[in-house]
């Protein structure tokens, strides 16, 4: 058999112990986050220069007369045959000895090194998760608000360890951070008025509940403070929304700016407002994006956001802590001062469309340009006074920012073979509301998955790696939860994470499955959508329902089904750290609306009708699109964690590549980009990545199968593809922003850019910083094409 070395194998043998080979090396302990301490070889010392003899100098003595021994003349040749006919006798019987000493072990143990995906293993765990268990797990997780930071959502995390204890899981861990937040003061709640002088013409402070567990609406974040003047309507608060008022002759220095939510991250609205010279924003909900059919259609008749409906959300940029950027907020931790951490700029508040229209109507300049136009009726949609307007409206935000603790719930299901390589799982807890959808609806789908997957445990099977689930904590505020944990974590979890996997708003529409993933990632969650049954169409996949609704290439019949990048289409989650600070590979997955239904996401986000009974009578009511979602996650990770051969196409990174250079291309061709800039080393290096990915997959291909450490040095080169995309240094002004093909747009965090380095320099019209940006991403590219074929030892 294969001898192995530097390798932590673990062997389930028929009793059900484990038995660990035991090297000779000097064992260490490993600490696994959120996990028992695990036994694991220490890498062998062996150098291949200490086997180098080519320059070993022999001295050779000359023969002493006499000096003849007993192994000399003929005696010595009878003695010589005697001592190897002596030594051969024992080889056969010592052999012989060890072989029935050790009969059938041998063969088992290779077999269980090579454990692998196994259908039925597959057919057990999706038979497992039941329907019934979602819908009971989302009717406990909505009882209440549960926002970041709350004793709500501190109680809830504890509940679900204990589930996750009482699942099998091998070892779980309630991590805690202190972080900076954001709430309403309750005893002053922020308002937004219309004066004339001394008189209001109109007040108001947005929703009062009744439930004491929910929060006024506000933004997240926000400073405190009033401001007063005149106002500006700038639709959805685009870079280009702002440009078109500035070429309108509209100057927004020292008004208050009002705009209505959609199509980009509402605190990118606000940052380009503070740019334009606005000293105050409010955002609202317009019908035509969130009630299409009228106020008279909407919950609870239909899906549609009613009238008082107020969507609240934090307004900052970056990811985790503010206090502690690129460092986990733990109590030895170093925090920034506010005034020099990276927050919002002047205050915002968030209101109906039902109180939009009071405002609307107190503008009577420049009529809207018609794309401009919502859906209030008895609204013009003007952009801003005339001179003769004395009207202004008065903002009055009144936010707290305090140091909270959050935390994160770390459960843990050793690998059999190779604990020390980890799938991980994840999904936020906290919401800004009840979060039916968002996040809750992932949230019920993810203890099922847990229970079905310690269900399994218990009945004696183990994945071949580890699998880790995470409920993170504070995510709303900007994936404080899980940034936080990869930050502490990030030198382990780069040497040893395989994939990321998250669900957030899991269900938030019933029509098709919606995923985002690390282009290499796409087969393996294409393959397992092919298992799961469609939840609407019986004889069908949610692979084939997929492919109908969301082809790759519509002309095609046969076309695969589209899997977004992550960067782009898909709404800032969990899956943030791990891709872009640590370069580890992730997918995003959920159940969406028509993607013909040009809306954006769905209409009650982030507000107080986001409850169970609108999950149950409008979107899902037997929980069957959840079980289906579900299955999909679960054979993914399933798939990830028990593949002898992990499932990741280089090639199709390779692919992606090739199509961003094309985008970037089409995308600035008008600006000239080709006098500017020369893509042809870019081309080349991504030519290289092309060849050297296909020429790995072709050995992964033809791999001896009875080497396991053949097989896990090939894994290690997939898992660690990302990786080689990363910059330590960061983009420019973003260090925690270290992936050089994917990260936010600067001017949208909900959508993104490919190569973004190039892409914010050539926005800015900055060529030399582009050209600087084009060449870290080209060397990055051919360094990472040597990795797959060792072109850094092979040499030219």
């Amino acid at each position: 058999m294969t001898i192995l070395t530097n390798m932590a194998i673990g062997v389930e043998l028929p009793n059900g112990h484990a038995q660990r080979d035991q090297p000779r090396q000097q064992q260490q302990q490993v600490n696994m986050p959120g996990s028992t301490t695990l036994s694991m070889s220490e890498r062998s010392g062996y150098s291949r220069w200490a086997g180098d003899v080519d320059n070993i100098d022999l001295q050779i003595a000359p023969k002493e007369p006499g000096s003849e021994g007993w192994f000399s003349g003929r005696k010595g040749l009878v003695l010589r045959i005697l001592v190897l006919g002596t030594l051969f006798v024992f080889g056969l019987i010592l052999g012989y000895v060890i072989r029935r000493s050790t009969h059938g072990v041998p063969s088992k143990v290779l077999d269980s090194l090579q454990q692998d995906y196994r259908q039925d293993i597959s057919q057990q765990l999706m038979l497992n998760m039941r329907a019934e268990n979602i819908e009971s797990n989302l009717r406990w997780l909505t009882n209440q608000s549960h926002v970041g930071g709350s004793d709500e959502s501190y109680n809830m995390a504890r509940t679900i360890r204990q589930k996750l204890k009482d699942f099998g899981f091998d070892a779980t861990q309630l991590k805690r951070y202190k972080v900076l937040l954001s709430y309403p003061d309750r005893s002053k709640p922020n308002t937004v008025s219309f004066v004339e002088g001394d008189n209001t013409l109109f007040h108001t402070t947005g929703q009062q509940y009744s439930d004491p567990s929910l929060l006024q609406p506000y933004n997240a974040y926000s400073p405190n403070g009033t401001v007063e003047g005149k106002l500006v309507y700038a639709n959805y608060g685009r870079m280009e929304d702002f440009k078109r008022l500035v070429d309108k002759g509209i100057n927004c220095t020292g008004r208050i700016v009002i705009m209505r939510y959609g199509k980009i991250y509402r605190g990118d609205k606000v940052e380009h407002a503070a740019a334009a010279g606005a000293i105050g924003v409010v955002l609202y909900s317009d019908p035509a994006d969130y009630a299409i059919h009228g106020s008279n259609d909407t919950y609870n008749v239909s899906w549609w956001l009613p009238r008082d409906g107020v969507q609240t959300g934090d307004i900052r940029a970056g990811m985790g802590d503010p206090l502690t950027p690129m460092y986990p907020a733990i109590d030895n931790v170093a925090r920034l001062n506010e005034s020099d951490a990276n927050l919002p700029t002047i205050p915002s508040q968030p209101i109906s469309y039902k109180d939009a229209e009071q405002f609307l109507n107190m503008l009577d300049g420049q009529i809207a340009p018609i794309d401009w136009k919502g859906g209030i009726k008895n609204v013009e949609y003007r952009l801003d006074q005339t001179d003769n307007n004395d009207r202004k409206m008065k903002l009055e935000v009144n936010n707290k920012r305090v140091t909270k603790s959050i935390y994160n719930v770390i459960g843990t299901i050793r690998g059999a073979v190779e604990p020390d390589r980890y799938v991980i799982v994840g999904n936020h807890r906290d919401a800004w509301t009840y979060g039916a959808i968002d996040p809750s609806s992932g949230t019920a789908c993810f203890l099922e998955l847990a229970r079905a997957l310690g269900q399994m445990v218990q009945s004696g099977w183990r994945p071949r790696r580890t699998i880790i689930l995470a409920s993170w904590g504070a995510e709303e505020f900007g994936t404080i939860g899980s940034t936080e944990w990869v930050e502490e974590n990030i030198n382990e979890l780069t040497e040893k994470a395989v994939a990321y996997l998250n669900i957030d708003a899991a269900v938030n529409g019933n029509q098709t499955l919606w995923v985002g993933a690390s282009p290499h990632l796409s087969q393996v969650i294409q393959e397992a959508a092919k298992q799961v049954p469609c939840p609407h169409h019986k004889g069908m996949s949610v692979y084939q329902q997929w492919a109908k609704s969301l082809p790759e290439e519509p002309r095609k019949s046969d076309s695969p089904p589209k899997v977004l990048s992550l960067h782009n289409g898909v709404k800032r989650s969990d899956w943030d750290a791990f891709l872009l600070l640590a370069g580890i590979s992730s997918l995003d997955v959920s159940y969406t609306k028509d993607p013909n239904l040009n809306v954006p996401f769905y209409p009650v986000y982030h507000t107080q009708y986001e409850t169970f009974d609108y999950m149950k009578r409008f979107i899902d009511p037997d929980f069957s699109v959840h079980l289906g979602t579900v299955r999909v996650l679960g054979e993914t990770a399933l798939r990830l964690a028990d593949s002898f051969v992990l499932p990741m196409n280089c090639s199709l990174y390779a692919d992606a590549l090739s199509k961003y250079v094309s985008d970037l291309e089409t995308h600035y061709r008008k600006r000239n980009l080709h006098d500017n800039l020369f893509l042809g080393y870019l081309k080349h290096a991504v030519s290289q990545f092309s060849q050297a990915s296909e020429t790995m997959q072709e050995v992964i291909a033809t791999a001896d199968r009875t080497n396991p450490l053949l097989i896990r040095s090939h894994n290690d080169k997939l898992m660690q593809m990302e990786r080689h995309m990363l910059n330590p240094s960061g983009l420019p002004g973003r260090p925690q922003y270290r992936h050089l093909v994917f990260a936010p747009s600067q001017h949208d965090s909900y959508s993104g850019a490919t190569f973004p380095g190039v892409v914010d320099a050539i926005e800015e019209g900055d060529w030399v910083a582009a050209h600087q940006q084009l060449s870290i991403i080209t060397v990055t590219i051919e360094s990472a094409a040597k990795n797959m074929d060792d072109g850094a030892i092979k040499g030219p």
